[in-house]
């Protein structure tokens, strides 16, 4: 047997070391990157980690707005439960106006909408179709945490206001009560509602023309149905049953001037009724 041929017979083992050692390479190579890339993700974690922690400090600290100068003037109403009889005088919203500038008056309605900007909340209250305009800041009676406490009250909650009757500049067109605002003393939840409800009211009660259309939310007819409680309260379903009112009222005082006696019969029909 010549050299030719052992070197020959040789070769596919040789070849075989190479090859392997190759893949063995490769494999090293391919690690290579993970291995080095551990530390790097760690270090990005470990960063994040501490970002947010100072993050958490940095909101900690802020939150600490110094003492409550309004404690006991804001909060959940406690329930009565016929405990005592309540002495508050509730002035209605729409006997507010010029005569009454600068009197303490209190009000109950329903937060129609709120709008917080920096140490002072913008928010109004409704009372069936009569809406205000309330005004909580930052000052020597008001705290940082009342306003907060304000900012945060859910619309369609229904909440005692003490306030001063305060005559504006300008008129305000977004209410009903356009010549003067309520500057808040206290605020107390009577009846908190859910955060999220299925419509709005301010959504409900807009009128949907083809230049705003796609800009503002729209409340379907199904929607409306299926929250009939909530659809009641917009301005246009409030003058309806005012108009059905004052036509009944106007035909029951005619008919009573005449001499005639209403009457409530009862129905008789072949069937049970779910009313009774």
């Amino acid at each position: 047997m010549t050299g030719n041929q052992l070197s020959r017979r040789k070769n596919p083992k040789e070849r075989k070391t190479r090859s392997l050692k190759l893949m063995l390479l490769l494999m090293e190579k391919n690690q290579k990157p993970k291995r080095r890339g551990m530390p790097r993700k760690t270090e990005k974690a470990s960063k994040k980690a501490a970002h947010k922690s100072e993050e958490a400090g940095g909101k900690v600290e802020t939150k600490d707005d110094g003492p409550d100068v309004s404690s006991g003037k804001y909060g959940t109403q406690e329930m009565n439960q016929s405990k005592d009889k309540p002495s508050t005088v509730l002035t209605p919203v729409k006997e507010l106006g010029m005569k009454m500038n600068e009197k303490t008056v209190t009000v109950r309605g329903r937060v129609h909408t709120s709008r917080a900007k920096g140490k002072q909340c913008f928010f109004v209250i409704r009372q069936q179709q009569v809406t205000i305009q309330c005004l909580a800041f930052v000052n020597e009676f008001i705290s940082k945490q009342m306003v907060n406490f304000i900012a945060n009250i859910n619309n369609e909650s229904i909440v005692d206001v003490e306030a001063v009757v305060k005559k504006v500049d300008e008129k305000i067109e977004s209410c009903t009560q356009q010549d003067v605002e309520l500057h808040v003393r206290q605020v107390w939840v009577v009846s908190a509602s859910d955060a999220r409800l299925p419509l709005q009211i301010e959504d409900a009660a807009r009128q949907l023309t083809e230049e705003n259309e796609g800009t503002f939310a729209r409340v379907n007819q199904d929607v409306r149905l299926d929250n009939r409680v909530l659809d009641l309260r917009t301005p246009t379903n409030q003058a309806i049953f005012r108009l059905e009112a004052g036509v009944c009222q106007l035909f029951r005082d005619t008919l009573v001037k005449k001499g005639f006696v209403e009457i409530h019969t009862p129905k008789i029909i072949s069937a049970a009724s779910e009313g009774g």
